[in-house]
């Protein structure tokens, strides 16, 4: 009885260990790049492009309110933007090694 559960853990650490070492290449870069994009600060945002989009508003069209909303949009997409060429960018140089 004893052998067995042994056994049975010895075979339940070798098959975990076996499917963690089982990552492939493009699965290690994924997380890699994930996590080095995460950490990556952005230079612009929702709230930075509210604050230019008032600005702008206030200059031109004399409404603040509706060039922040727009500046908002606008930042927001273009910090996904940021995100996502910097997540590209790790991937591509995890991969190139």
């Amino acid at each position: 009885m004893k052998l067995s559960v042994v056994v049975a853990i010895v075979f339940a650490s070798v098959m975990a260990f076996n499917s963690a070492m089982a990552q492939t290449k493009s699965e290690k870069c994924e997380a890699y790049a994930r996590d080095a994009a995460r950490e990556t600060p952005a230079t612009t945002g929702a709230a930075r492009g509210a604050a230019r989009g008032a600005v702008g508003g206030a200059i031109v069209g004399g409404d603040a309110g509706r060039g922040a909303a727009a500046g908002a949009i606008v930042g927001g997409t273009r910090r996904m933007a940021q995100k996502s060429r910097s997540y590209q960018y790790y991937y591509d140089e995890c991969m190139k090694r």
